[in-house]
């Protein structure tokens, strides 16, 4: 499949996983508002649902018409973290460089989630519901860490380090198989 394709396949995830979740806070404005573990909202819990969903399910119809998804996985998880990143540059201003080390953080989380769904559905032939399910998850468990983390003001580098070391790790296991 076509890399370009891809890349901007994953940048409409992203707009519609935003579509998805302002329609979502419009039914029910509560979410917002409400706190859970008193950093992380019910809504972000529901958009880290959306958008890891939206990710593995476009990944799993990518693998139909793709021998090796790893790359696939990379290549839509950097288009949906680059419009992720240009929507919360919109609505930050990106002048220190802490949030710019959080913005690289959430390119490579997003890549990072991205490649355990290519790993997982390069392995597949057939998709078990219980597999799937732990397999997202685990992607989902690794978006709210990194989230909850960002919340916490936990430095920005460590995060971004400790994924580029699960990213070399994911790119070891793919060239592995």
């Amino acid at each position: 499949m076509n890399k370009f394709f891809v890349f901007f396949l994953g940048i409409a995830a992203a707009f519609g996983a935003l579509i998805f979740q302002t329609f979502f806070t419009i039914i029910f404005p509560a979410l917002e508002n409400s706190a859970v573990l008193e950093k992380i909202g019910a809504f972000m819990l529901l958009a880290i649902f959306i958008e890891e969903f939206i990710k593995l399910g476009l990944l799993w119809k990518i693998s139909k018409n793709t021998k090796n998804i790893f790359w696939s996985a990379i290549i839509l998880g950097s288009g949906f973290a680059t419009a992720e990143i240009f929507l919360n540059i919109l609505n930050d201003n990106p002048v220190n460089s802490d949030l710019l080390l959080s913005y690289f953080g959430l390119f490579l989380l997003h890549i990072f989630t991205s490649s355990i769904y290519g790993l997982y559905l390069n392995k597949k032939e057939s998709l078990a519901i219980w597999s799937t399910l732990a397999i997202f998850a685990l992607g989902y468990f690794f978006h709210f860490l990194f989230n909850f983390s960002v919340s916490s003001s936990i430095n920005p580098l460590s995060l971004d380090c400790a994924l580029i070391v699960f990213i070399l790790f994911a790119y070891y296991l793919n060239k592995k198989a």
